[in-house]
């Protein structure tokens, strides 16, 4: 990086209008989130509309629908710890490449 001025940031050349999935920026122009953060949030989001749906049908089941039902609503709730450990880790990505946070930060545990 040298023979830059370290006080003027890049500017990503698609940013106005960009198409192609591998052409656009790391951080969207409209919203306060990485892309990466916000796709793992619509995950998010989703899971919990399924475990909703399992929650309403685990109470009008019977007895071995049950068992299914909270077997997979058990796995809702691990897939969902991974996708929180997800989202935390590109957060500090992106604080990491904003300059808000020392790169030593990635290496840090995250305890949920």
């Amino acid at each position: 990086m040298s023979g830059t001025d370290p006080s003027q940031l890049p500017i990503h050349p698609t940013q106005s209008g960009a198409t192609d999935d591998d052409d656009t920026p790391v951080c969207s122009p409209k919203i306060y989130v990485s892309n990466e953060e916000a796709a793992l949030l619509r995950q998010l989001r989703l899971l919990h509309d399924r475990a909703v749906e399992l929650r309403r049908e685990l109470g009008e089941a019977a007895a071995p629908r049950r068992r299914e039902l909270e077997t997979q609503l058990d796995e809702l709730r691990r897939s969902r710890e991974d996708l929180v450990r997800r989202r935390e880790q590109a957060f500090r990505r992106k604080m990491v490449m904003l300059g808000h946070l020392p790169p030593e930060a990635l290496e840090e545990e995250i305890i949920l």
